[in-house]
């Protein structure tokens, strides 16, 4: 806590009212909002109380007050309107007129520790989760043009490098070598913008830089980076936009609704999913359309939608066996995509055989490489197998998902590891269990208990 300030803070206490909540339902918002960051707060009601009394709390509690208030009233709450921070400390990163000036911004505070510490710091903002217009092109939707003369060199540029990172992302996940990334973003992307090329060749480089802008959101969001997340996600979307690329805008949709769905704003993703789905209309190649198609059957599964995520599904298979009889690039792994999806869908509607066979399917598919995707989709699996209340079989899966994840740098594969161990602790006295979990024990750096006594599991931020 910062030293006492002597004003009473009616701006709070002013909000606090207008939402109906007593001191003790909004320090439980708080730190609700709070864990989505990973950061593990026990505020109570004394906080609220020292708060509503003048006491300013540290950044960036602030700014977990704030979400948790916009969330509640359902209209954006900023900082500095909760009497929790002076107003001319915010901070906020401001949205330019152009996508391009979006970009250099974001990566130069991304490029600078401090203030990409503060962004990373601040949590997911439903309000901004809310599906985006589309500006409709008179000329319609933009295909890329083939790549005809030198003009074209920096485009195939992009497009290589893009592949490269992203190949490095699913080896290795989002915590490795993104800064790389962001820096190949802020001096050669950005550089070979600068003297702004003109016609198809601008619209491909911005299309291209924003396929990158993208890749490094969900690099950020693998990493458990919300905030930051979004601020790619939603720079991505401002490129799009200007080019008409309404592949890329459903592709940048897409993995907003997968980072709603795993912080559990189900509505959200639902709403991003069947958004995604609907822009993409018959521009999208068919595999691509098919996981749009696979990612809003999860979102509605999760809303408990039975009917709705079903007739994704099946729409999702017959994509993909348009897309079996189309020219598919090498190495394109739809297929494991849909049926990892197809996988999860099936587990959140009580269907675990079939989710099983989706998931194996997915493995069978994958590419050995997708080191990243291959984890998160056998945890899934073990994790499916303890709740058909078979812990044994779940630890005989998970000693392959040990095997390789301290490979990887993700926070989504780390959050899956305590996830699992927390689960298993009821059934420690198993000796298969016991030994599975001594030995994620010594990959999480955390000590040993006998098999006879369980600690306490630490509870998993739920991800449905």
């Amino acid at each position: 806590m910062r030293p006492r300030n002597r004003t009473p803070n009616d701006l709070l206490r002013a909000l606090l009212r207008e939402a109906r909540w007593t001191n003790h339902s909004f320090a439980l918002a708080v730190n609700r909002v709070a864990a989505e960051t990973g950061a593990r707060l026990h505020y109570d009601r004394t906080s609220v109380s020292h708060w509503l009394a003048g006491t300013r709390p540290r950044p960036p509690v602030p700014a977990f007050a704030a979400e948790a208030l916009s969330r509640r009233l359902r209209r954006p709450v900023p900082p500095a309107d909760t009497g929790l921070v002076d107003p001319a400390a915010e901070d906020a990163v401001q949205d330019p007129a152009s996508g391009l000036g979006a970009l250099r911004r974001l990566v130069g505070l991304d490029l600078d520790p401090r203030r990409r510490a503060a962004l990373r710091d601040h949590p997911f903002q439903v309000g901004w989760s809310a599906v985006p217009p589309w500006r409709e092109r008179s000329g319609g939707a933009r295909t890329p043009a083939t790549a005809g003369g030198p003009e074209y060199g920096p485009v195939s540029a992009l497009t290589v490098m893009t592949a490269a990172f992203a190949a490095a992302d699913q080896a290795f996940g989002g915590g490795h070598a993104r800064s790389a990334l962001v820096a190949y973003l802020a001096d050669d992307v950005l550089g070979r913008l600068r003297p702004a090329p003109a016609g198809d060749v601008r619209e491909q480089l911005v299309s291209a830089a924003s396929a990158l802008t993208y890749l490094v959101g969900f690099m950020c969001f693998d990493d458990l980076h919300h905030h930051l997340a979004q601020h790619y996600f939603r720079t991505a979307l401002h490129l799009v936009d200007e080019v008409g690329d309404s592949v890329g805008h459903s592709v940048a949709l897409r993995g907003m609704s997968a980072q709603a769905c795993f912080l559990g704003h189900h509505r959200h993703a639902a709403r991003l999913a069947d958004a995604a789905v609907d822009r993409a209309g018959g521009c999208a190649p068919p595999g691509t359309h098919a996981v749009l198609l696979g990612q809003a059957a999860v979102a509605h599964a999760a809303l408990a939608d039975r009917r709705a995520a079903l007739d994704r599904l099946a729409a999702a298979e017959r994509r993909l066996e348009r897309a079996d009889h189309a020219s598919r690039p090498p190495g394109c792994t739809d297929r494991a995509d849909v049926a990892h999806l197809a996988g999860q869908a099936l587990a959140l509607l009580g269907e675990h055989r079939q989710a099983e066979d989706a998931l194996r399917a997915s493995l069978r598919h994958r590419p050995e490489a997708e080191r990243r995707s291959r984890l998160l989709t056998t945890h899934q699996l073990a994790e499916l197998h303890l709740r058909r209340g078979n812990p044994e079989q779940a630890c005989r899966i998970w000693q392959h998902f040990l095997d390789e994840c301290s490979w990887v740098c993700s926070g989504r594969v780390r959050w899956a590891l305590d996830s699992l161990w927390g689960r298993l602790q009821p059934f420690r006295a198993n000796a298969v269990v016991h030994q599975a979990l001594r030995r994620a024990e010594r990959l999480m750096d955390r000590p040993s208990a006998p098999p006879g006594r369980t600690r306490a599991a630490t509870a998993p931020r739920s991800r449905r």
